[in-house]
């Protein structure tokens, strides 16, 4: 049985340890680095890495959900499997960490998932998991669905689901009132 080494990625000490013991109780899985900060991940030396767990917010003081910054310099070094690993649940962060390269999310909640998830990305068997298949295959259906409109309905289309008002929309495009209200009209024709 070959080992897998990982990289943890997680500003938090306590869930660090946590993670760390509950991972090594898998005779096949083995910690290999512990990174603090997203300059340590920055710069980490990536030998000798098979899979690595990710947190999206690396400080408290940062909120600018520094993982997925670190996802490219990551892949750039040759670590291809990389699962993020949060407390998050947003559907926009979750399609932008899997735009940005991660192969799975993961949320905290859902930790006693964490070594299935370890060992199917290793084998290159990705399934996603629940804390995201619903989010992914949501936005697949949106957007088959949005391809009936025109790109400036879509503009529209996106800017009314982010919770803009016809006014905020209309301001925000350099268009009329008018014209933001016959194209929401026509966007709700062609999607019923």
């Amino acid at each position: 049985m070959s080992i897998i080494r990982l990289m943890i990625v997680e500003d938090d000490p306590v869930w660090m340890k946590c993670l760390c013991n509950y991972i090594e109780n898998e005779s096949d899985l083995k910690v290999v680095k512990q990174i603090y900060t997203k300059e340590e991940a920055l710069n980490v030396d990536c030998n000798n890495i098979d899979v690595v767990l990710l947190d999206l917010s690396l400080s408290e003081n940062d909120h600018r959900l520094s993982g997925l910054e670190i996802i490219n310099k990551l892949l750039t070094k040759g670590l291809q499997k990389i699962i993020m690993l949060t407390s998050w649940y947003d559907e926009e962060i979750i399609l932008e960490a899997f735009e940005k390269g991660a192969i799975n999310y993961v949320t905290k909640l859902s930790y006693r998932d964490i070594p299935k998830v370890i060992r199917e990305a290793y084998s290159g068997k990705v399934s996603l998991h629940s804390d995201v298949s619903t989010v992914l295959i949501n936005k697949i259906k949106t957007d088959r669905k949005i391809k009936v409109l025109t790109p400036a309905e879509r503009e529209v289309y996106k800017l009314k689901a982010q919770g803009l008002s016809k006014n905020q929309i209309a301001e925000k495009l350099f268009k009329s009132i008018e014209t933001i209200k016959k194209q929401l009209k026509m966007i709700n024709k062609k999607l019923e």
